[in-house]
């Protein structure tokens, strides 16, 4: 809101409660959007976004995934003798199935014409979702969920050249939201950042990302691409 003047649309599930947003809708007025919506429920998907398509119109620059969830309990499972079949089904539908369902319903918004600048669509990856760098195991609804949210925005992609939509996946590391706190104690990093500055960096790098860089797997902070 601070950097552009296009209308912002914010959709969850708590959106219309959230402090953060009635703050932010006294400042920019009709310009920020909260929505209520619920990317596990493909329901709530469609009417999120045929109450936002006023605002969006028929062209939209940016969609951001940010939905997560750790686990319905809160722990993540360290055992797979801990696994729950409805537990590790709303994680992989919230963190994978909604950001699909919703991309698809946003994809013909997206598109963009030759002398358009391209539809960009972003999200907020985990650094257990690499493969390859898995030392430590655990974590398994959430790892794997994470996993899947790389091979889909990989896949969005290779689609998206045909018709200008770039996708990316970023890794912001440990931020100071309500989804880390339990975690704090065992952040690995040396900085907790804050999700402002956070969400700065973010863009200063969808800003200067092209066609290039669709489908990369990136670490925020330091710039490089995290293996898969």
């Amino acid at each position: 809101l601070k950097r552009t003047s296009v209308p912002v649309v914010a959709a969850g599930r708590t959106a219309l409660e959230s402090p953060g947003l009635q703050a932010l809708r006294a400042q920019y007025g009709d310009r920020l959007l909260p929505l209520s919506m619920d990317v596990a429920d493909a329901a709530s998907v469609k009417a999120g976004v045929e109450a936002a398509g006023e605002v969006m119109g028929p062209r939209l620059g940016l969609l951001v995934h940010s939905a997560a969830m750790m686990h319905p309990s809160g722990r993540g499972e360290n055992s797979i003798t801990r696994l729950e079949q409805e537990a590790f089904s709303h994680v992989l539908c919230t963190n994978v199935v909604g950001p699909a369902i919703l991309t698809k319903a946003l994809y013909p918004r997206l598109r963009a014409k030759a002398d358009e600048p391209p539809g960009k669509v972003v999200a907020i990856g985990a650094g257990v979702g690499s493969v390859g760098t898995n030392k430590a195991g655990g974590w398994y609804s959430y790892r794997v969920s994470k996993t899947a949210l790389n091979a889909l925005m990989r896949n969005i992609a290779i689609e998206g050249k045909k018709s200008k939509v770039l996708a990316y996946t970023l890794y912001p590391q440990m931020v100071d939201t309500a989804l880390a706190k339990p975690y704090l104690k065992g952040n690995p990093y040396p900085d907790l950042r804050t999700p402002e500055e956070t969400a700065e960096k973010m863009l200063d790098l969808i800003d200067g990302f092209g066609v290039e860089d669709t489908g990369r797997f990136v670490n925020i902070w330091s710039g490089e691409d995290i293996p898969w």
